[in-house]
């Protein structure tokens, strides 16, 4: 075997290296790898030899291709597969946390409230992969692993593919597939058709064990468990864990009936009972029954590109609902997260913690628009209300309208009697304005280079068409401001245009949170009116306290100006609003970085990765981190994939710089400098980038240069003077000191 493991990492070592053996278990061996091309750890797991030599190449390869067809937040996805040395292996992602079982073996006993969320997770996935028609099989908390303390189900198909090896008993004791310890009754058995209630027994006993501290069923062999499954009951759990809440230890005691027909019929069914009871207050004391989703409606036109249509009645519903006093609404970034990821709607209930669900389809033709809506209850699933309209396209807003009065009017007959009609929303009274605010929202909310660009082309029609529409002017001083770091503008080609458009809109409508927050990001980051910034958050949260955006970025201008400690409430007010939000986890991050406090940085951040591993400016702050604590090869790893991402941009490559002079190579910092130089011939090169790689070359004069010519093109990272980690190095400088000055900080 030693010999095979060197052929299959020779084999490999043009896309893998091969690091070390990371864990053993009973089928394979798991490896920690790097992945050349991009440069991030991976883990190699191998199948042990004979029983890859039973399964096959072709079996294995058709199995693992159908499972890597799988895609959900809490499945661990398949990145490659394959056959070398006479050794099966495939890859997953590198998972830098911990697995159920190591976490099991430090606490023993799991708190309520953790077991029963990580239980949720793992259902959420199972659900969503039976409805693909896939059984685990092997469920168990070797299987669950941690990212960021959330739980990630690794394996799929790999037990289905073992199975198809003709028969259930294959290993040289003559055991059937799975854990004795996580075995349903009908696997213990070794009956050969399993259908998804043998994973949830499995989840059971998983859930037993994180509360218990210890599985349902144990003993001297294999043998003897088995038998238990199949004879005995377990333990009330309340005998062993009397905290258990009734509710919880029922629906254990239902996952773990010896009849499937006796335990819940779905996954989505038993996160819908385990979430209702969960121990948990919202925190802002309004209870899950005042709380509803509206999913994005899904475009049925035959025009594939008619998404912006269908998003923005999604859109305009949640901004209606959420002016209704009394009633929550998930926010969009939230919802948004399901788009393409349909759930049953008990599962999306307990997923967002709601009590009713909104869903529907648009359909546009031949100057037509058909819309269908549905109301469901998320508790047992019942339909409380539906409808189909059948109009000329002008009538967008008039339905919108419609759609909105009727499911106040059906939550205030079926869940809350204190409901207030929503006031109709305030619109362009142009469909051809309205349909090209839409479309720059949508291309808005992609947060690249290409999406800022195409943002500005709809909204500038959106104006063309109605000059007095004031959301398309707040969406056009956006969309200015995003280019500035998405695009690297100069800063007056973004922020000028952006205040200027802001002021219209504020000009148009002085009664939208949007425009005020617009208005007040600009003056924080270019006019640097610190007071003046402050002044706009404020009353923008006055409009709409629950608007995320503001609350993200007004715990910035606190970051700079007040305390750290209350811009991290800020920005847990935002993240609180948004969970789904990648730019407001990623803000998290950003301020704990500015805060020094590192490991909670580091946590946010591989949250943030983890929701959206193609983003840029993730990869960038995590090298950042990195470099900071010293780690320096995980600081390149993370860096040179933010290059690989955005080739374009200069910040990831001067970080790589900045983390070249800090480490002593010199040689390759200055190489950086080079680069910065010729790039600057041809485009544009922010004064930050350059400064930065001076910063970390220790290089004190150079970096106060071009500290100057950021402070001259009115450089928005001068806003965080006093916290950027990057210039400890020349605080005591007295040039620092009149800087500050300066920048009335």
């Amino acid at each position: 075997m030693p010999d095979a493991i060197g052929a299959l990492t020779a084999a490999v070592a043009d896309r893998y290296v091969v690091e070390r053996e990371l864990g053993r278990g009973g089928a394979a061996t798991v490896y920690l790898a790097e992945d050349r091309k991009h440069h991030r750890p991976v883990a190699l797991k191998v199948l042990r030899q004979e029983l890859g030599s039973q399964l096959g190449k072709d079996r294995f390869s058709r199995e693992i291709a159908i499972a890597a067809q799988l895609s959900h937040p809490n499945i661990l996805p398949f990145i490659d597969s394959g056959e070398a040395a006479g050794l099966l292996y495939y890859i997953t992602p590198f998972v830098t946390g911990e697995s159920l079982r190591q976490r099991l073996e430090r606490e023993h006993r799991l708190p309520v409230r953790d077991a029963v969320r990580i239980a949720c997770e793992v259902a959420a996935a199972l659900d969503y992969a039976h409805r693909q028609g896939f059984i685990h099989r092997d469920v168990k908390p070797e299987n669950i692993l941690l990212s960021d303390d959330h739980a990630v189900v690794a394996d799929f198909g790999i037990a289905r593919a073992i199975a198809e090896v003709g028969g259930e008993v294959i290993t040289e004791r003559g055991i059937a597939i799975g854990t004795p310890e996580y075995m349903s009754p009908e696997q213990a058995s070794a009956e050969r058709e399993l259908g998804a209630k043998s994973d949830l027994y499995s989840l059971g006993c998983v859930l037993y064990e994180m509360l218990a501290g210890e599985p349902p069923f144990t003993g001297p062999n294999m043998r003897r468990i088995l038998a238990r499954h199949v004879a005995e009951r377990p333990r009330p759990l309340r005998a062993v864990r009397p905290d258990t809440p009734p509710a919880v230890e029922a629906a254990v005691a239902r996952l773990l009936a010896k009849d499937p027909n006796e335990r819940f019929a779905t996954a989505a069914e038993l996160v819908a009972a385990l979430e209702d009871k969960r121990p948990t207050v919202p925190a802002s004391g309004v209870g899950v029954a005042r709380f509803i989703a509206v999913l994005p409606f899904v475009n049925a036109s035959p025009d594939v590109d008619a998404d912006y249509l269908s998003d923005g009645l999604s859109d305009e519903l949640i901004n209606a609902l959420t002016k209704v006093e009394g009633l929550r609404v998930a926010s969009r970034t939230s919802v948004f997260a399901l788009k393409g990821k349909p759930q049953d709607v008990r599962a999306t209930g307990a997923l967002l913690g709601v009590s009713a669900v909104l869903e529907g389809t648009v359909r546009q033709a031949g100057g037509r628009l058909r819309v269908t809506a549905r109301l469901t209850a998320t508790d047992d699933g019942r339909h409380l209300w539906s409808e189909r309209y059948d109009r000329p396209q002008g009538d967008v807003f008039a339905i919108e309208d419609d759609i909105a009065h009727t499911i106040v009017s059906t939550l205030r007959a079926t869940f809350l009697a204190d409901l207030v009609e929503p006031a109709p929303a305030q619109r362009t009274s142009s469909l051809e304005a309205y349909g090209l605010y839409l479309k720059g929202r949508f291309s808005w909310n992609k947060r690249s280079a290409t999406g800022a660009t195409e943002a500005i082309g709809y909204f500038e029609q959106a104006i063309a068409a109605d000059p007095r529409y004031a959301l398309a002017y707040a969406g056009l001083a956006d969309a200015y401001a995003l280019q500035v770091d998405y695009r690297g503008v100069p800063v007056r080609e973004g922020f000028e245009r952006a205040k200027a458009y802001a002021q219209q809109a504020l000009a148009l409508d002085p009664t939208l949170a949007e425009v005020h927050a617009s208005l007040g990001w600009v003056l924080f980051i270019y006019d640097w009116d610190w007071d003046g910034a402050a002044a706009a958050f404020r009353r923008a949260l006055e409009i709409d306290p629950g608007y995320a955006t503001a609350h993200q970025w007004y715990s910035f201008v606190i970051l700079t100006q007040r305390s750290i400690d209350q811009a991290l409430v800020e920005g847990h007010t935002a993240l609180e609003l948004d969970p789904a939000s990648v730019s407001i986890r990623r803000s998290i991050g950003w301020l704990y970085y500015y805060a020094r406090r590192y490991d909670d940085a580091l946590r946010h951040l591989r949250r943030a990765i983890a929701m959206d591993p193609m983003s840029e400016e993730n990869y960038r702050m995590l090298g950042r981190i990195h470099t900071q604590v010293g780690a320096y090869e995980e600081a390149e790893r993370a860096l040179r994939e933010a290059v690989s991402l955005s080739p374009e941009t200069a910040y990831a490559t001067a970080a790589l710089g900045y983390l070249y002079g800090v480490r002593g190579d010199r040689a390759a910092a200055e190489r950086v400098l080079v680069e910065l130089a010729a790039r600057s011939q041809t485009g544009y090169v922010s004064p930050v980038a350059v400064c930065m790689v001076y910063a970390g070359l220790g290089m004190v004069d150079e970096t106060f240069a071009w500290l100057d010519r950021a402070f001259e093109e009115r450089r928005g990272w001068l806003a965080y003077l006093k916290v950027e980690p990057t210039l400890d190095g020349v605080r005591a400088d007295p040039r620092f000191t009149a800087l500050v000055r300066r920048m009335k900080l």
